[in-house]
């Protein structure tokens, strides 16, 4: 999805010469990792997605040229590129599902950190996740009703009677939805930042 997905950082930690406080906040942040390392496998899914997208815009070039007998094919290829990346986009909820149970699982050590400052750090990062997949969710809701919008359009296409100005009427409608999209994406990577501003504290005060 043209790189939509924000990725968090991932950073290696040196554990050397901690103090019982900092301990108990890396057991936390190392716990909190998986969640990292579980969403690097969304980089396969854009590529994938992407793959796709380049596929699309192929067959939807081929469409000018196409005469009238050659539509039919076209729309079903054109449908079938559509149900594919809807698939890409439920991989990529998947994912993000999987690094939920990860950072649920993360809470755990929160309360065992003593000192108040640190766990009031991990409590932050982990209410930030929380808003991050609101936010991530609200993306990908929006996405897929715009590629069923697409599906539609494309199905559309391949009918027998197909009316110029109801393709447009359609396709002006349909850039209002990616707008909303657009929207989305930009919240949800606003968020991921402020996750990353979080974690990047919490490196901080580890590191010493």
């Amino acid at each position: 999805m043209k790189k939509m997905i924000a990725g968090l950082v991932l950073a290696m930690m040196v554990t050397a010469g901690c103090s019982s406080d900092e301990d108990e906040l890396l057991d936390f942040y190392n716990a909190f990792q998986k969640t990292v390392e579980v969403e690097k496998e969304i980089e396969t899914v854009s590529e994938e997605f992407d793959s796709l997208e380049s596929e699309k815009g192929e067959l939807q070039e081929s469409l000018e040229n196409a005469s009238r007998e050659e539509l039919p094919e076209i729309s079903a290829q054109l449908v079938e590129n559509t149900d594919a990346r809807i698939e890409q986009l439920d991989a990529e909820v998947a994912v993000m599902g999987d690094s939920r149970s990860r950072m649920e699982t993360s809470r755990q050590y929160i309360e065992e950190i003593s000192n108040g400052s640190n766990r009031e750090k991990a409590e932050s990062l982990v209410e930030a996740m929380d808003v991050r997949y609101k936010a991530h969710g609200d993306m990908i809701g929006s996405y897929k009703a715009v590629l069923e919008s697409e599906r539609e359009i494309f199905e559309y296409l391949g009918e027998e009677d197909v009316s110029q100005d109801e393709v447009d009427e359609r396709l002006n409608s349909l850039s209002e939805e990616y707008q909303q999209v657009e929207e989305n994406a930009a919240a949800f990577g606003e968020e991921t930042e402020k996750v990353n501003e979080i974690k990047k504290e919490i490196e901080d005060v580890i590191q010493g």
